[in-house]
């Protein structure tokens, strides 16, 4: 009989553990960003200059990576993989561009993949926060801005 007593005692202390348990991980942290918000890092924790990863601010799915700081190099529009007919495959879209910037502008030449073209585009580098500006280069980038706005993350 006081086995029987111990065991539901035991089993009362085992589900108060566990509920207790789940309601305090299911607390929101304080410190959490809304899930519209986007989390950058500090420009002060990153270096200056173009060389680096780039996010756009409006989708959060495009990314421009520049390899080089000069006036002149490449960068590849990153958007992503998908699984295309069983591959696991960058996502439509995503391609390498030879750019040469200019005054106000930067000129990009696509060519890596079946897409050729040399069009020049609005640019604008704030190197302070690090943000650039950019006409809308590629018809797959889902939005109906004409000018982008990239913000660096590494």
């Amino acid at each position: 009989m006081k086995t029987g007593s111990f065991r539901k005692w035991l089993l009362d202390f085992a589900v108060i553990v566990a509920l207790t348990l789940l309601s305090v991980s299911c607390q929101k942290d304080a410190t959490s960003f809304p899930d519209d918000v986007p989390s950058f890092p500090d420009p002060n924790t990153l270096t200056g200059g173009l060389v680096g990863s780039w996010v756009e601010t409006n989708t959060l799915t495009d990314t421009l990576i520049f390899n080089s700081g000069r006036d002149t190099g490449l960068v590849f529009l990153q958007r992503g993989y998908e699984i295309r007919n069983g591959y696991y495959l960058p996502i439509i879209g995503s391609d390498g561009y030879k750019y040469m910037l200019l005054t106000d502008s930067i000129r990009l030449m696509g060519g890596l993949s079946s897409l050729h073209f040399d069009e020049t585009f609005y640019f604008k580098f704030d190197e302070e926060n690090l943000t650039m500006y950019i006409g809308k280069f590629s018809k797959y980038i889902e939005t109906e801005k004409s000018i982008l706005t990239f913000r660096k993350i590494k």
